[in-house]
């Protein structure tokens, strides 16, 4: 338990002289510099509680949330040049499923040629190797979070993504292959005609990670060649904008500005905010609260006897065609759809063939739902607009 201020007062009081035991007991309860300092290794196993976090360690903790977590990794290289035995000791140790390991630049099959203690890092063989490349390629838990070490290679929080270049056979011919992105160190792969080649001076490339410029030991021509590796994102967990500079599928966001996009959007569906399932978008970006059938094109039956006597079709501005085929002479009809507010123009013609005695087609007594018709003979048409 730490001594109180006022206890370490009393020490000095009227000209007491402290002894040996007070002066240890004085500089215990005072934080030092460098003995007290917390680590990155002390956050993570975060059961610690007697030294001081830096301004700065704070930072790499947020930056590195992924690596407190336990799923924030980086790329491997393991060479065993010439190698003789039957183990290797990977360090550190690999992330489950992440190995690879060639023999000579050929894939080995787990289980079959080696085994992989996970735990320990141990790489064991089912026979002895003699005097053959082994090359290990894994990925492995991030501890490094020093960004000021020329030396390092920390991702900080950054996510990575996985990238390919391939260059076809009848077109390389050339020493030297500049990346599209910037790798991440001990990331890249590369395999000719299918062969993984070596990284490293005196071997078959090497790679500048700062500049993203492959030079291989020779010119290569007349071989495919195919380029694997990471490369650091510009999205990182510290990004404090990440929500609004960056579309994500399951955070509610709201997202503003004039977009122009270089392609067709498709979707399942899209749903305005306060929308509801019998709603439709426009194309204005408001919705209509009109029913479905109101945008229905093909909703009225096409021929005289589509639904039954008549038909009819809704636009969207409101406006309705009704139509039907009268079978009953001069009579009361109903319309085959009722008006939401009125007809604007009922059309009456006969069905003959010859003149009719009175000549002349008329329609009154309309309403919502239904019309007296005279028509001159036994069949005939109405035609009708309205909202």
């Amino acid at each position: 338990m730490a001594t109180l201020r006022n206890d370490f007062h009393n020490k000095f009081k009227d000209g007491d002289i402290p002894t040996h035991l007070d002066f240890v007991e004085i500089f215990d309860n005072f934080v030092h510099k460098e003995d007290d300092k917390a680590n990155f290794q002390m956050v993570e196993t975060g059961t610690d509680n007697e030294h001081y976090i830096t301004p700065a360690l704070l930072k790499a903790a947020f930056q590195n949330a992924g690596i407190i977590a336990g799923n924030c990794y980086v790329p491997i290289k393991n060479f065993q040049d010439d190698f003789s035995g039957s183990s290797i000791q990977l360090d550190p140790a690999p992330i489950a499923d992440s190995a690879k390991v060639y023999k000579n630049g050929q894939l080995l099959k787990e289980i079959d040629d080696y085994n992989l203690n996970i735990d320990s890092g141990v790489i064991t063989f089912s026979a002895p190797i003699t005097n053959r490349n082994i090359e290990t390629n894994y990925w492995a838990k991030n501890a490094d979070t020093e960004s000021s070490d020329p030396n390092t290679d920390p991702i900080l929080g950054s996510l990575s993504v996985p990238f390919k270049e391939n260059f076809d056979e009848d077109t390389f011919n050339n020493d030297k292959i500049t990346l599209i992105e910037i790798p991440i160190k001990d990331s890249v792969r590369i395999y000719k005609n299918g062969q993984l080649l070596r990284e490293g001076i005196g071997k078959d490339y090497v790679v500048n990670y700062n500049s993203g410029i492959i030079t291989f030991s020779a010119v290569v021509s007349d071989r495919n060649i195919e380029v694997d590796y990471w490369y650091k994102s510009t999205v990182t967990l510290s990004d404090l904008e990440l929500n609004t500079k960056y579309v994500d599928l399951t955070t509610p966001q709201a997202i503003g500005g004039n977009k122009t996009f270089t392609e067709a959007i498709e979707a399942k569906g899209f749903i305005k905010s306060g929308g509801t399932p019998n709603q439709f978008l426009m194309a204005d970006g408001s919705v209509s609260t009109s029913p479905g059938s109101d945008y229905d094109a093909g909703h009225a039956g096409f021929g005289i006897l589509g639904f039954g006597n008549g038909g009819y079709q809704k636009f969207s501005n409101g406006l309705i065609l009704q139509w039907a085929y009268l079978t009953n002479n001069t009579n009361t009809y109903s319309f085959p759809l009722t008006w939401p507010n009125r007809a604007l123009s009922v059309v009456l013609s006969t069905v003959r063939n010859t003149s009719g005695s009175r000549g002349f087609n008329h329609v009154y007594s309309i309403t919502t739902t239904s019309y007296f018709a005279v028509i001159d003979g036994t069949n005939g048409y109405m035609f009708a607009i309205g909202y």
